[in-house]
C-alpha cells in the first residue's frame, strides 16, 4: 500500500512519490524528507526528532496553483570553516616536530600517508586509470592473477583515507618547515607555506558539502509556496526563509525530482485524469505499508 505522509482528502491519492532529501544536524536524530504528488497537491513532510521533541514540517501547493519549480542538486562551499581549518592544522603543524618522534616527522613518512588518498583522488579525476594501474602492475612484474581489482572506495573509507592523508600531509609540511637550510632561506615567509597549503587543500578537497533544495512557486499572490530549505541554494534566486537546523542533502530520489518533477505537474494540469493514468504506471519510488 502507498505511504501516505499527510492525511487525503475524499477522493485523494498519489501519483508520484519522491525520498528526495535528508537533514542531517549535531543537535537532532538524521531525518528523511518525501515529497509527493497527488492528484490534487503537491506535498513535502520531514519529521525530525531532537532530545524529547519531535517537529513535523509540512508543506503543500494546490496542484492547479503550482507556478514555477527551480531545484538544485550539487555541491557547494562552506567557506566559513576555511579559516578554523587553516589555523588549527598550522597550530598542529608548528608543535608536532617537538613532541614526535623523529622518523614520523621525516617528509617520507607523511608522503606514505598520503599516498593512498592520493590515488583513490587520480582514479576519481580519471587520471589514474584500472588500465594505467595494470599496466604499472606488468612493468613491476606483479602478477595480475595475484591481486584484486581496485575500484571505488565507499564514502566511509574514502573519509577515513582522506583523514590518514592530513595526518601525512601536516607531518610532510611540519618536515619542510623543520628542514634547517629551507627555514634559512626563506626565514619568516616559511610560516607562510602551511597557510597556503592547508588554504588549498580545504579549497579543492575539503571544503564542500552535497547540498539539496527545492522551490516551487504559485501562481496566485497569496500562495507562499513550498520551499525545501537549503540556505545557499536559496541564496541563488534572492528568497529568505526560516533557516532549518543542520543541512540538507541529497537523497535516493533527488536527481529524479530535479528532473522530472515539472513534468507530471504540468500534465496533470494541463490533461487531468490522462496524466494521472501515465505517471501511474510508472512505479512509485519508496513505498510502505501504514
Amino acid at each position: 500500500m502507498e505511504r501516505k505522509i499527510v492525511e487525503f482528502s475524499e477522493g485523494e491519492f498519489v501519483i508520484r512519490s519522491y525520498q528526495c532529501s535528508v537533514q542531517k544536524s549535531a543537535f537532532s536524530q538524521t531525518s528523511d524528507g518525501y515529497l509527493q504528488v497527488t492528484n490534487k497537491r503537491v506535498i513535502y513532510a520531514n519529521s525530525t526528532k531532537s532530545g524529547g521533541s519531535s517537529n513535523l514540517l509540512v508543506s503543500e501547493v494546490p496542484l492547479e496553483d503550482v507556478g514555477s519549480i527551480t531545484s538544485f542538486v550539487g555541491r557547494s562551499q562552506n567557506i566559513l570553516g576555511l579559516l578554523p581549518f587553516v589555523i588549527l592544522l598550522t597550530l598542529i603543524t608548528m608543535v608536532s616536530g617537538e613532541v614526535l618522534p623523529d622518523f614520523m616527522t621525516h617528509w617520507f613518512f607523511g608522503f606514505l600517508l598520503m599516498a593512498p588518498f592520493i590515488v583513490v583522488w587520480l582514479m576519481e579525476k580519471n587520471i589514474l586509470n584500472q588500465d594505467l594501474f595494470d599496466q604499472i602492475l606488468k612493468n613491476l612484474e606483479i602478477d595480475k592473477e595475484g591481486h584484486r581489482t581496485i575500484g571505488k572506495p565507499g564514502e566511509t573509507l574514502r573519509k577515513v583515507l582522506r583523514t590518514i592523508f592530513l595526518i601525512g600531509l601536516v607531518l610532510f609540511v611540519a618536515s619542510v618547515m623543520n628542514n634547517s637550510e629551507f627555514a634559512s632561506s626563506l626565514g619568516i615567509l616559511r610560516y607562510l607555506i602551511p597557510l597556503i597549503v592547508f588554504g588549498f587543500v580545504y579549497m579543492s578537497l575539503i571544503g564542500f558539502h552535497d547540498e539539496f533544495g527545492l522551490f516551487v512557486s504559485t501562481r496566485s499572490a497569496s500562495g507562499s509556496g513550498l520551499t525545501i530549505n537549503s540556505n545557499s541554494f536559496l541564496s541563488l534566486f534572492g528568497k529568505n526563509s526560516i533557516s532549518t537546523p543542520g543541512k540538507i542533502i541529497p537523497a535516493v530520489d533527488s536527481y529524479t525530482v530535479a528532473k522530472e518533477l515539472g513534468a507530471p505537474v504540468m500534465d496533470l494540469q494541463q490533461t487531468g485524469d490522462l496524466a494521472v493514468e501515465k505517471w501511474s504506471q510508472q512505479p512509485a519510488t519508496f513505498a510502505d505499508s501504514n
